[in-house]
């Protein structure tokens, strides 16, 4: 591991890979006074095939995935935020986000969704966009999911 590169495992299955090394910031997102703010994640996806698709997710595009809040990856993960969609939103919303998570996008999906992402909502009267993504075979996709809420 070169000097610039340092490892820290925050739980057993967590290791988090730092780069420390300094980049300019080319990208239209600004952190906050006291915090840092998520600009991309690589993930390695395992698929039902055994085989790994890497995917960038780029939080600084037209993408829609501007404003993310959370990102969910599993079914406990589904069920807090339909838990507190329900008790905030209505159970309309609720059934909503486990519906998406259930099943697959489209028919021709060959999974179903490997991660939500829970945007803030624009106002405070209005509920967070949802996307149910990373279920389909073309990468990237052609256009930008749309929102299940």
């Amino acid at each position: 591991m070169s000097a610039l590169r340092k490892e820290k495992r925050i739980a057993k299955d967590v290791n988090l890979v730092f780069d420390l090394s300094e980049k300019p910031n080319l990208s239209q997102l600004k952190a906050h006074e006291d915090r840092a703010v998520v600009a991309k994640l690589k993930a390695d996806l395992v698929l039902p095939n055994d085989k790994i698709l890497t995917v960038d997710i780029d939080f600084d595009t037209t993408s829609g995935y501007h404003d993310n809040a959370i990102m969910v990856m599993d079914d406990f993960g589904v069920e807090l935020i339909a838990t507190a969609f329900e008790t905030r939103y209505g159970k309309e919303h609720a059934d909503k986000v486990r519906e998406a998570w259930a099943k697959k996008q489209t028919e021709s999906s060959p999974r179903k969704p490997t991660y939500l992402l829970v945007q803030k909502p624009q106002c405070e009267d209005s509920v967070p966009n949802v996307y149910a993504t990373c279920g389909e075979e073309r990468h990237p996709p052609k256009k930008a999911p749309a929102s299940i809420t």
